[in-house]
């Protein structure tokens, strides 16, 4: 000790002349309690130098840890993968676009779509540090003057001083992104406890992953990953479910990069969305006691949520005074965005939600999904770590005309329905020229049900008697002309039943005897197309149909070759076209899309062409193509002279058959063929331009017979005329037809059609 005095005497050598004052050399010459006053600062100071040195080695150096603080591992104790933010397992959608680039629907767990730093506008990036992190291109992890100033602010508030300005929290964006990348790994993560522990534990990684990674790398990830509330995961959905803008192509405003912003510190106290509670349902046979309190009920959660807008508006105002603080916006834009409390409502929003899916792409998206899991995507490719960038064959144009028609004809043929007896349906649109699938719909309501009618097995009735004329033309080298037996007959049926087929009932029905052929297909009798198909054989009708992709397995679609295009999970080949004589008229059940598909072959002169859906796959970022579809390649199956005489018998069902009312004075040329089941069961219409097929079908998902005396009696202005494809399906059609091309140039049909019609119409 008497070293150490002596020691401290030699200070004085070191004190200049100038400030060896008197008290100074009483102090340490004649006063003898300073030495331990002395002594306790310089033990003070070398202990603090000590325990400085300690925490920086123990924060920055080692990797270990003391008394289980802030040690880097996992709940099990195992140490914590830092490269796992380098391989960025979270969870990101998959996303499916239009053949113009717009998004249809999307396939998640999580709505995330991983966007690079560089391609996030500069104003959002300054917004999100302005927010969170004002020094972050400064600090290596842990911002040490924020962690004073927010110790100093909390320390007087708590003694009710509120004279500190507020700075914001003092956790970093790095440290931020350490507790949402190991979340799952660290239990104390997910809380919001203030424990030394987990506070260390969060600086220490924090310190680490600065060390493994850029800055640009931290702060990408962490724009990717952040909970934007409404199931919104990373800036680019958060952009997308608030203002409906995509931020690759689409700039945010101040205003809304800031509301962005400051939702992220805590998504549910700062939704910029105003929940206004239910208005409590009080009529007359409320009592009064009930009323009143179902009203204070009402009003005190709409003065909660009021309060909470508030709040989340203080949150937005903060972030705006940090941006115009930090040098992102201009004192002038700061004052036109700040929101004025003496101005504005506490109720009014700070943004409204755009949704998820679009309701018009509920099915064809469903087939999407369903065509890749048969591709061998697994749910885990599309719902949490693919992120793919499917894009599709669909036209939003189209899809957004038949929908709309679609959903309208629907409500119309169910007006006053009981919801157990209301019909569905489904349409689809197909081009020409590719075989690609521009518009689908398996039913009104997608969010109501989920089964896809597109695809479901039913019966075509008369919609597939072009195929059986089709092989008479061909095969037998039948013309319009030739004669076919309207006539009666009897078989024995299976069973040992006898079947006695009948043609549909009709005012003014097609005489018994012999007819022109082209009259039992215009007029779409039954009895001549059955003798006709004994005449032709029901193996060789089964062949054609079968080139021509018409095949008739549950579940699935197969092409010209017999391979299967698209399969739903769990199905296998089964069933198909009975080779059997009712079949002839529609009897097997096939899928809307297999036998739009197979219409098109005579639209394109008697070549069939593999449909296409699924037209690119990209990465999730879009730098790696995964696959692309081969160019549509055309086998031929009839010859062009027959198709052409198919076309101008449909072209001439418009005109003088079962459809001239529905297409009357219609515009555009077009060629079309209704369907009737047995029942009826199902209706539908097959129609086509030069350019577009498009089929429609209604019934019940149970198959009872279909039911429509209101309806029939306004359309056709008597009240017993019989539910048919004409009457039913051919309306929509024709609206489609006639909106789509309000919108296009009309197109004829080519002159050996339209020769062959008028040979048809002069006879």
């Amino acid at each position: 000790m008497k070293r150490l005095w002596s020691k401290s005497r030699e200070l004085l050598d070191f004190i200049p002349e100038s400030l060896r004052t008197d008290y100074w050399i009483i102090v340490f010459k004649r006063r003898s309690w300073p030495k331990w006053v002395f002594l306790a600062l310089f033990l003070s100071l070398l202990a603090g130098t000590a325990s400085f040195g300690f925490g920086w080695w123990y924060m920055f150096k080692y990797d270990g840890c003391f008394f289980n603080l802030g040690c880097l591992t996992d709940d099990k104790g195992q140490p914590l993968d830092l490269e796992k933010l380098a391989r960025s397992e979270f969870k990101k959608a998959s996303y499916v676009y239009a053949k113009n680039g717009e998004e249809t629907g999307k396939y998640f767990e999580e709505i995330r779509d991983p966007v690079r730093l560089d391609e996030v506008p500069k104003l959002l990036q300054n917004a999100f540090l302005a927010a969170e992190d004002k020094r972050f291109y400064q600090h290596s992890g842990i911002d040490i003057t924020a962690i004073v100033s927010a110790a100093v602010g909390n320390g007087l508030r708590s003694r009710g001083i509120n004279i500190w300005r507020r700075s914001g929290g003092a956790s970093t964006i790095t440290q931020q992104l350490a507790r949402l990348e190991f979340a799952d790994e660290v239990s104390d993560f997910k809380t919001r406890a203030q424990t030394l522990s987990r506070k260390l534990k969060e600086a220490r990684l924090a310190i680490r992953l600065e060390k493994r990674y850029s800055k640009k790398e931290i702060f990408g990830t962490y724009l990717n990953y952040i909970w934007l509330g409404h199931g919104a995961h990373g800036v680019v959905s958060g952009s997308m479910r608030y203002w409906g803008k995509n931020i690759r192509k689409e700039p945010l405003s101040i205003r809304e990069a800031a509301i962005l912003a400051s939702i992220n510190k805590y998504p549910v106290l700062y939704d910029p969305v105003f929940h206004r509670p239910l208005e409590p349902k009080i009529d007359k046979n409320t009592a009064p006691e009930a009323a009143a309190k179902l009203q204070e009920e009402y009003e005190e959660k709409l003065a909660r949520e009021t309060i909470r807008m508030a709040t989340a508006k203080d949150r937005y105002n903060f972030v705006l005074e940090r941006m115009r603080n930090n040098g992102s916006i201009s004192l002038k834009e700061y004052e036109e965005n700040l929101f004025q409390k003496d101005k504005n409502p506490n109720t009014e929003e700070l943004a409204r939600l755009s949704p998820w899916k679009n309701p018009a792409y509920g099915y064809s998206n469903r087939l999407v999904k369903e065509m890749l899991l048969s591709w061998g995507y697994s749910d885990e490719d599309l719902l949490y770590y693919g992120g793919l960038r499917i894009y599709t064959t669909f036209d939003p144009v189209l899809q957004r005309i038949a929908s709309e028609e679609f959903e309208r004809h629907l409500a119309f043929l169910n007006q006053s329905k009981k919801p157990e007896d209301r019909l569905n349906g489904a349409f689809v649109a197909i081009e020409v020229k590719t075989g690609n699938i521009l518009a689908l719909s398996g039913g009104n309501d997608f969010n109501e049900t989920q089964y896809n009618r597109a695809m479901a097995s039913r019966s075509p009735g008369s919609g597939f008697k072009p195929f059986t004329y089709a092989a008479a033309i061909e095969y037998l080298h039948k013309d319009f002309f030739d004669q076919i037996c309207n006539c009666p007959f009897a078989m024995r049926g299976g069973g040992g039943k006898t079947w006695a087929p009948q043609n549909f009932r009709e005012e003014n029905p097609v005489p018994y005897g012999y007819i022109p052929l082209s009259t039992g297909l215009i007029r779409s009798v039954n009895l001549p197309t059955l003798n006709l198909a004994r005449e032709i054989g029901m193996k060789a009708i089964v062949q054609l149909s079968n080139n021509m992709g018409v095949h008739g397995n549950p579940g699935m679609i197969r092409d010209s070759d017999g391979e299967i295009w698209f399969k739903k999970p769990g199905y296998e080949i089964k069933g198909g076209l009975v080779p059997l004589l009712p079949t002839a008229i529609g009897a097997s059940d096939v899928n809307l899309i297999e036998l739009a598909n197979a219409y098109a072959v005579f639209f394109r002169g008697g070549t069939y062409v593999r449909p296409t859906l699924v037209r690119e796959i990209k990465s999730a970022y879009g730098d790696e193509t995964i696959f692309r579809a081969e160019p549509p390649t055309g086998k031929i199956i009839l010859s062009e002279s027959t198709s052409n005489k198919i076309l101008a018998l449909m072209r001439a069902v418009t005109k003088i058959g079962t459809s001239k009312i529905s297409m009357r004075g219609i515009e555009q040329q077009v060629a079309c063929k209704t369907g009737t089941s047995d029942g009826p069961r199902d209706v539908s219409m097959w129609c086509g331009t030069p350019e577009l097929v498009i089929a429609v079908r209604f019934g019940m998902d149970d198959y009872r017979i279909i039911e429509l005396p209101e309806y029939m009696a306004k359309v056709s202005g008597q009240t017993d005329m019989q539910v048919s494809g004409g009457w039913v399906a051919g309306p929509l059609v024709r609206r489609i037809v006639d909106r789509i091309y309000a919108e296009r140039k009309k197109i004829e049909f080519s002159p050996a059609v339209e020769a062959e019609l008028q040979r048809l119409l002069n006879q």
